[in-house]
């Protein structure tokens, strides 16, 4: 019969212990690495559905961009309707630059381009000064409804009779007396009722509508084609803008 030695029962405990604490940190082991597994799947769904939420802007191509271009249809211009650049004013009646540029760039542009053929140059309102600049717009519009041809007569004239910013001196009297003289065929009931009813604010509302569209900052402001002209009330500065679109359309 063999003798088998009894175990001593504080190496027992001893290695229960051990195992128990050993058995702790497997558990908690475990335990982290689930958690981190759990929070680098969150992170990775975040991220796509984030992605997914706000996807990229498309990079602009010729078929996306947009680009704002300037309507000349009924319009009123001096020069041929065929000439190769279109240079356009953006202009208010009762802003004192512009009476400038049209005293002393217009005549230039006219001399050397208009009367060349080499431009066109439109007129189109853009009536931030007040409600003399809207009458003024408005008196433009019927005049040009009723006679195209002397539309530049008048406009000149407005243009001519211009005070200081500060004076509220556009009046349907001044404007009738204008029409009076500069369009002899003129039917002054038709264009004192356009005054009075403002028949012609849907043409001005279009002209202010593309202005804006535009971004036109102030007046006058200077097209040539569909280019805004930094500083083009500068004759020498549009002069060389000018010159620079003819040279591209050789």
């Amino acid at each position: 019969m063999s003798d088998t030695k009894r175990p001593d029962k504080g190496a027992v405990d001893q290695k229960n212990n051990k195992d128990q604490k050993n058995g702790r940190i497997v558990i908690f082991s475990s335990v982290i690495v689930i958690v981190l597994i759990a929070a680098i799947a969150f992170m990775i769904f975040s991220n796509q559905h984030g992605n997914e939420a706000k996807p990229k802007k498309k990079e602009p191509t010729h078929r996306t961009e947009k680009v704002t271009r300037i309507d000349y249809e009924g319009q009123p211009f001096i020069g041929s309707s065929n000439a190769p650049v279109k240079v356009v004013e953006f202009s208010d009646y009762r802003c004192p630059y512009c009476k400038e540029f049209e005293e002393n760039v217009v005549p230039e542009l006219d001399k050397e381009y208009v009367k060349t053929g080499k431009i066109s140059l439109y007129f189109i309102n853009d009536t931030i000064l007040g409600p003399g600049s809207v009458l003024a717009a408005n008196a433009s519009e019927e005049v040009y409804h009723q006679n195209p041809k002397a539309f530049w007569a008048f406009h000149k004239a407005v243009f001519d009779a211009q005070k200081n910013e500060k004076e509220q001196w556009v009046t349907e009297k001044l404007l009738t007396s204008i029409a009076q003289k500069t369009v002899p065929s003129i039917d002054i009931k038709a264009f004192q009722n356009a005054l009075d009813t403002k028949s012609r604010q849907s043409e001005v509302d279009k002209d202010n509508d593309l202005a804006e569209s535009l971004g036109v900052p102030g007046t006058p402001v200077i097209f040539v084609g569909d280019q805004m002209i930094d500083g083009g009330q500068d004759y020498k500065v549009l002069k060389k803008a000018i010159d620079k679109a003819l040279s591209e359309k050789k």
